[in-house]
């Protein structure tokens, strides 16, 4: 069966005779697949292209000229193609930009978090340096040795109540330093 003339289909194709589309789409979907497939390496990819293609042939049909119909698809399909491909670099920048940003983000709140926790370090340093050393020794051992009440009240040779009484207290004072002087429990 003889093909019908490219110019013919053309013509046909412009005054909307959708056979003759048909037809045209039989003749170049496959080429204009592989070549697509090719240079996307992506089946869907180059599918939707296909499909992209064809859709802006119909749409924009009153405007094909001449008999090379075949000539025009296929750089329709380059410029597709070009796009598609600068897209998704486009695409694949920006999520490598937004990991970095948001890398750089947690780092910066680190750093934030960091000076707000020396800052309260201080704080407790000055409540401490302010509290009977009793008290302060007491506190130190519990909090910063991890020590149990058992075992303070044998290094300092006193009572299990006493640690407990001037630990309370020096909790007590801390607390309310800090509600004081760096804004905490208001």
């Amino acid at each position: 069966m003889k093909k019908p003339d490219e110019s013919v289909l053309v013509h046909k194709i412009r005054k909307g005779d959708r056979n003759a589309f048909r037809k045209l789409y039989d003749r170049y979907h496959e080429q204009l697949y592989f070549l697509a497939k090719r240079y996307l390496k992506d089946q869907y990819l180059a599918e939707d292209a296909v499909q992209d293609l064809f859709l802006k042939v119909w749409n924009k049909r009153n405007m094909l000229q001449g008999s090379s119909i075949r000539g025009f698809l296929f750089t329709m399909m380059k410029n597709h193609l070009i796009d598609t491909i600068r897209k998704q670099k486009t695409s694949t920048k920006v999520k490598k930009d937004f990991k970095k940003l948001s890398k750089n983000r947690r780092r910066r709140n680190s750093t934030v978090e960091k000076v707000i926790y020396e800052e309260y370090r201080e704080t407790v340093q000055m409540a401490l340096q302010n509290m009977s050393p009793e008290q302060r020794k007491v506190f130190e051992m519990k909090n910063f040795e991890g020590l149990s009440n058992a075992e303070v009240a044998q290094k300092k040779e006193v009572s299990i109540n006493t640690v407990k009484s001037q630990f309370y207290l020096g909790t007590k004072y801390v607390r309310n330093y800090l509600k004081k002087h760096a804004g905490l429990g208001k």
